[in-house]
């Protein structure tokens, strides 16, 4: 009987730790968020998501070929809600494929919940491992088309624009690009391109 009570307990142990180190992996493969609430007015320029914009991007040209591997490290950007509410967007970091945005880099589409305040979100990537590419990639944003995401009104309200909005700079060359149907560049100079600073790591 103490033999199958031994056994029983070192079996309930195995179990315990590996059940804690599938926990420990998940959470080193996690993204971490900072936030830090702006009080200065908005420029007020930037993009909302649309029923037929559903999706924005900037051209990253980092010219590494001589450096050695990366990772992202950090991404942040300015968001702000409107509706005093919060919403969900997806943070994706795609291929440069022909000059346009092409396939999401592996683990490099985020769920990040922006707050209802203006806020500056500071995206920790380092833990997800996700290779830089060697010369260029696109970043941005890929808008949820939820109710609860939609501004003022109910989604049969007509066309609205959806929250979160992402914060912009405006440039002398347009760099922004968005999704309707197609990857295509936005020839607007209001909204010239997206406030995003992104910086990397070395890879271990």
């Amino acid at each position: 009987m103490m033999k199958y009570q031994f056994l029983l307990l070192l079996l309930l142990s195995l179990s315990y730790s590996a059940q804690k180190a599938e926990s420990s992996n998940l959470e080193k493969g996690k993204a971490t968020f900072e936030f830090h609430k702006i009080t200065e007015p908005s420029l007020g320029t930037g993009v909302l998501g649309m029923q037929t914009k559903k999706a924005f991007a900037i051209f990253i040209d980092q010219n590494s070929k001589d450096h050695s591997p990366e990772i992202f490290n950090k991404v942040q950007f300015e968001s702000m809600n409107f509706d005093g509410k919060k919403s969900t967007i997806f943070l994706c970091i795609y291929e440069d494929e022909n000059g346009l945005p092409g396939k999401i880099l592996n683990q490099a589409k985020i769920l990040i919940e922006t707050p209802s305040k203006k806020t500056t979100v500071i995206a920790n990537l380092s833990s997800l491992k996700i290779k830089v590419p060697t010369n260029a990639y696109f970043i941005g944003f890929e808008w949820i088309l939820s109710k609860e995401n939609i501004i003022n009104g109910a989604q049969n309200a007509g066309a609205k624009p959806y929250n979160p909005a992402i914060s912009g700079i405006q440039i002398e060359k347009p760099n922004l690009y968005f999704f309707d149907k197609k990857w295509q560049k936005d020839k607007e100079l209001l909204s010239s391109s997206l406030k995003i600073d992104v910086d990397y790591v070395p890879e271990n």
